[in-house]
């Protein structure tokens, strides 16, 4: 038995019909969800792109290598080269797909 139990009909126009479907599809929702987010007044965002997951892994990467970077120069009071040309090859690849793909 659903939990929703009042239907509303809603009649739209050719472009208003139109708008609603691009928005739906940006907002990654269906048709339902977002009338409801609507009504209730919540910030509808975008969808993340394709392209999200995969920069925010490398970001994480990048975290990582840096905070190894950091426990390793505070305890020996250096940092391996090695470890500084990695990060820094991470960072260029992290900035190089932000700029070719946002």
């Amino acid at each position: 038995m659903r939990r929703r139990g009042h239907v509303i009909p809603l009649r739209l126009n050719e472009r208003e019909y139109r708008h609603l479907c691009e928005q739906v599809k940006i907002s990654g929702f269906s048709r339902e969800e977002y009338l409801r987010s609507l009504i209730l007044g919540k910030e509808i965002h975008p969808c993340p792109c394709t392209h999200h997951a995969e920069l925010v892994r490398k970001v994480s990467g990048l975290c990582n290598n840096a905070n190894q970077l950091a426990h390793r120069a505070n305890s020996t009071g250096m940092a391996g080269q090695q470890s500084v040309d990695e990060m820094t090859r991470v960072a260029k690849e992290v900035w190089r797909e932000i700029k070719e793909n946002y």
